[in-house]
């Protein structure tokens, strides 16, 4: 029925180890007795084929000490991390010879050796060259390679179809009839434990004695009667280190000595078997035997006689639903023990579960188990009315006549076991007999160690005490969901609400809501020793001494529908749920329930061999040494003492580089400018477990903490011109990080945008274009002062005019009125005298008027500098008491007219309100001509400025100040305070004030104050 299902299904692949146990399963029970060692069903059987990516039919695999397994098929050299299959991608550009290949073999160096089908051999070394040490041509050294060893002294040895070939010191030599071997084809040529060297032809073997420089025959012992002779194709090493001839069905013991160190690490994993190997544990695994996989568990463990394959093979695989090939041509270990085996259709892996599979009658519904004290087991399966028990001493599984419908234990370690016509209960060792009441429907039996517990679908609970049967009324039948045996007298029920309750002695003494179980739903199970731990639909609760601390984890799933938790002796605790088995160390379980920090723990699923998800019934309890797990795909057993964890730190590999789509090489690489997308490609050869491998990656400079996940590749945007380094490392299954960190340093080129001399560039543009805009704000400036200038001169003009054409006429017809009048009277004539100094003074007027007309005509010519103007005002206006003192600092340099002329008036007004006003005794006038701007500052030390002087009417002094000021745009500042004297400041830049002789003096910048 299950091959018939699986060849319907089509999913074989995934359901074969389930499929292959049943079918054993009954083969084995038919015998009576449990198989004893390892079979194929207790490891995880894994293919893949063309459609997983497989290159072609696979005709040579290896493994390097970077764990890459290499296989050569006739498309070429692949290497395979577990996940995908890679094309040989060399660091020096070199190629392969051929690619019909015929040997790969690893050396612990790391260097991998290339033999072809016909001439020449190549080696790749761990740094990813491709050196040829032969040649590809008629007359190369090396036709045809078989086998190849590096020998302890550095030197090369090839098993050739025309012989043995050494290869020292870079050259090649041929070892012949002086060397004392056969110059015949060389099928092997291997180093053993001892750094003994063996070699063989077709027909004879032979060892290489090192002090004489020979080789000397070593005889097998004779063949048994009717065997054929023997032939030397392949030498298989067991653990301790001894030599086999292997061939098809056979394996024959080299006569010599064991080395004192055993095997090397790297015996099965440096190249492939065509016929078979011995594993890590001593088991044999042979090929086509005589067609497909045998097995046969510890034949190599001390055995010294010859091994017949088919007389000792415990379990096979021969049939095409069981393998993907029934034609293996190749087999190897790698470095983590896992067993791979290569056809003409794809690659198989068998890796060694830890949790391997009781193998059970099958049963179309689940198991109840009732461990004994004397360490065996009563297995019940209720609805197939069947039950065995179970020697873990013997392996023997023994059936019980009648009908069985359960089995419990209590923890004082008492069994019962419900049958149709009773129930048998054992006390340490004593039996008894207990009739039933009635059998309800659906019925399930427990045991509190001193009352029996008998329940059916809604049926009300009976209590046997031991002489009667008592029915217990609440809670109803419908209400109850669970129960299960605490302390010794006690027993806990589950009901639908979430409640648990507490018998003891049969009554009810305590009562747990949800609120104080912390949320879990519906009791799945219980353990009441050594502390109180409570199982629900939702999660798990632990009680901490005060309270149910409901545990916590970072995969809420693994907590949901445990129906089984158990303490083992060493502290460890295991949870049996909805995911599958978690191990849970004690210090771990301690910080979790006493501090509520995340749950630690180690999940054994189904790449562990877990078949489906927790039973719903208790579904864990130990057997002998052994734990026994039930799930709903049957029982499976795993040894809690002992734990094969996968020591071996992972490599991690740089696959490529990445941008915007274009590939980069892994040598200090130089990302092209505009680049906005980066993808880095990595991995770590870990081949038994490459699902559960975990990366952690960083970008110095972009992350500040490790990114870590599953991916095998990151990428980032949008980076910046600059260098940059990329690190990951890599964790295995079993929490083994790599050594060190893989990490790539590279550049990103800026564009011509992001470059320093383009920002120079733009710097420099920048600060032209504000100096130009600074120039163009000052020509306005200027030119706007040039026609206010303008203006006034214009003004001056027409008001020269009008007094010239006005006033002026007026006045010199006064004059000559007068002068007419004069010229009437005597000059005893009282009037005389005075019309004649009216005449004086009017021709003095009109004089004086026309020097004005000249000089508003003229404005500016022969006038005084702004240093002497000021000066000159400053000793005329000022009082005998007042001392006025006037400094000048920097060069002095003509000004622009319109500026020299307010700044003038300005000075003007301010010495005069300050002469008039602030009754100050020292006044002091500063101009600095600076090269940035010129600065007219007025000072005294009288009794300052009121702060409302401003605004007092018909006074304009203060507001006249700064309205010329800002006419010639600059800034007018009064700092004055009553009693602290008054301070003008009069700044304009000096591009508005200089004339332009001026401003071009003004370039000489280190000549002027700043």
């Amino acid at each position: 029925m299950c091959i018939q299902q699986l060849l319907a299904t089509g999913s074989w692949p995934n359901r074969l180890v389930r499929c292959l146990g049943a079918a054993l399963a009954g083969l084995i029970f038919s015998q009576g007795a449990l198989a004893v060692g390892p079979a194929l069903e207790h490891y995880n059987h894994t293919v893949w084929t063309a459609k997983e990516g497989v290159p072609g039919p696979i005709e040579v695999m290896a493994q390097t000490p970077d764990g890459w397994l290499w296989i050569g098929t006739p498309n070429g050299l692949y290497r395979f991390d577990g996940v995908r299959f890679h094309p040989l991608a060399t660091t020096n550009g070199e190629r392969l010879l051929s690619n019909r290949l015929d040997l790969l073999t690893a050396e612990p160096n790391g260097d991998l050796y290339i033999g072809y089908e016909d001439h020449g051999l190549s080696v790749l070394h761990a740094d990813g060259r491709l050196e040829h040490l032969a040649p590809a041509t008629r007359n190369s050294p090396v036709a045809g390679s078989n086998a190849l060893v590096r020998d302890i002294d550095g030197a090369l040895w090839v098993g050739t179809v025309r012989g043995l070939m050494r290869l020292e010191q870079g050259r090649w030599s041929r070892i012949g009839a002086a060397h004392g071997y056969p110059d015949e084809f060389t099928p092997l040529v291997t180093l053993d434990g001892n750094g003994r060297l063996w070699a063989a032809t077709l027909t004879r073997l032979f060892r290489y004695d090192r002090e004489a420089r020979r080789f000397v025959p070593v005889d097998l012992p004779p063949p048994n009667p009717g065997e054929p002779t023997e032939r030397f194709l392949a030498l298989a090493m067991s653990p301790d280190g001894r030599l086999w001839s292997a061939e098809d069905g056979r394996f024959i013991p080299v006569p010599a000595a064991p080395p004192a160190n055993g095997r090397p690490a790297d015996a099965n994993s440096r190249d492939a078997s065509y016929y078979g190997l011995f594993d890590r544990d001593g088991h044999l695994w042979s090929l086509r035997c005589p067609v497909g996989v045998c097995l046969a568990a510890g034949a190599g463990a001390g055995r010294a006689e010859r091994i017949d394959v088919a007389a000792v093979t415990t379990s096979r695989l021969d049939q095409p639903w069981q393998l993907n090939s029934v034609a293996p041509n190749l087999i190897l270990e790698d470095r983590e023990g896992n067993i791979w085996i290569s056809s003409a259709n794809g690659l198989e892996r068998f890796r060694k579960n830890a949790l391997t599979p009781v193998a059970l009658p099958p049963t179309n519904g689940n198991y109840h188990l009732a461990p004994d004290t004397d360490g065996s087991v009563w297995v019940v399966a209720p609805r197939n009315k069947r039950g065995w028990h179970y020697d873990p001493a013997s392996r023997r599984l023994t059936e019980l006549p009648g009908n069985y419908r359960g089995a419990a234990r209590s923890a004082d370690g008492s069994v019962v076991l419900l049958k149709e016509d009773g129930i048998r209960r054992r006390r340490a060792g004593v039996e008894d007999q207990i009739a039933l009441p009635t059998l309800p429907p659906g019925a399930w039996l427990r045991t509190d160690g001193d009352r029996l517990w008998l329940g059916g679908r809604n049926t009300p609970v009976r209590i046997w005490d031991g002489h009667n049967w008592d029915t217990l009324e609440y809670p109803k039948p419908d209400e109850f969901t669970f129960s299960a045996a605490g302390a010794h007298g006690q027993m806990w029920r589950g009901l639908v609400d979430g409640r648990l309750l507490l018998y003891e002695r049969g009554r009810r003494t305590r009562e747990f809501d949800q609120a104080a179980l912390g949320g879990i739903g519906q009791a799945t199970c219980l353990a009441a020793l050594p502390a109180m731990v409570v199982c629900g639909e939702a999660g798990v609760s632990a009680w901490d001494g005060r309270r149910f601390r409901r545990l916590q984890a970072s995969r809420p799933e693994v907590l949901r529908n445990v129906t089984g938790v158990m303490a083992t002796a060493d502290g460890t605790r295991w949870l049996n749920g909805s995911v599958g088995l978690l191990r849970v160390a004690p210090a771990d379980w301690r910080r979790s329930v006493e501090s509520g920090a995340l749950l630690r723990f180690t999940l054994l699923d189904a790449l562990d061999g877990y078949p489906g998800s927790a039973a719903h019934q208790p579904s864990m309890t130990m057997v002998g040494k052994h734990l026994w797990v039930a799930a709903s795909g049957g029982i499976v057993e795993i040894d809690p003492s002992t734990r094969d964890r996968n020591l071996i730190a992972p490599h991690v590999a740089l696959l490529g580089l990445r941008g915007d789509g274009a590939a980069y090489p892994l040598l200090a690489p130089r990302i092209r400018p505009g680049t906005t997308r980066l993808r880095f490609d990595f991995t770590a050869p870990v081949l038994r477990k490459p699902e559960r491998v975990v990366f952690s990656y960083r970008l110095d400079g972009v992350d500040d903490a490790w990114q870590t996940g599953p991916e095998r590749s990151a990428t980032y945007t949008g980076l910046p011109p600059g260098a940059y380094v990329f690190r990951v490392r890599a964790m295995n299954e079993d929490g083994v990080w790599s050594q060190g960190e893989r990490t790539l340093a590279f550049e990103v080129a800026p564009t011509l945008v992001q470059t320093i001399y383009f920002k120079l560039t733009c710097g420099l543009a920048a600060l032209l274009l504000l100096w130009l805009g600074h120039r163009l704000r000052l020509r306005y400036l200027t030119r706007s002062l040039n026609r206010h200038y303008q203006v006034q001169l214009e003004e001056r003009a027409r008001i020269a005019r009008e007094l010239h054409d006005s006033l002026l006429q007026s006045f010199q017809s006064a004059v000559l009125f007068m002068n007419a009048a004069l010229r009437g009277l005597g000059p005893e004539s009282p009037l005389h005298e005075r019309l004649k100094r009216g005449v004086r003074e009017a021709d003095a007027a009109i004089v004086e008027g026309r020097g004005k007309v000249a000089a508003l005509r003229a404005v500016g010519a022969g006038q005084p500098s702004l240093p002497d103007y000021l000066r000159e005002v400053g000793e005329r206006e000022a009082a005998p008491e007042q001392h006025f003192a006037l400094q000048v600092k920097g060069l002095a340099c003509p000004l622009q007219p319109v500026v020299e002329q307010e700044l003038s008036a300005i000075g003007r007004e301010a010495l005069r309100n300050a002469f008039r006003h602030a009754g100050a005794s020292r006044h002091e006038v500063l101009i600095e001509y600076g090269a940035r701007s010129l600065v007219l500052s007025v000072r005294d030390n009288g009794r300052g400025i009121d702060a409302g002087a401003r605004d007092k009417p018909d006074h304009w002094g203060l507001c006249g100040i700064e309205e010329r000021a800002r006419m010639i745009h600059a800034e007018a500042s009064l700092h004055t305070a009553p009693g602290s004297g008054t301070l003008w400041r009069i700044e304009i830049k000096a591009g508005l004030a200089y004339a332009e002789g001026g401003r071009r003096r003004r370039r000489r910048w280190w000549l002027m104050p700043f």
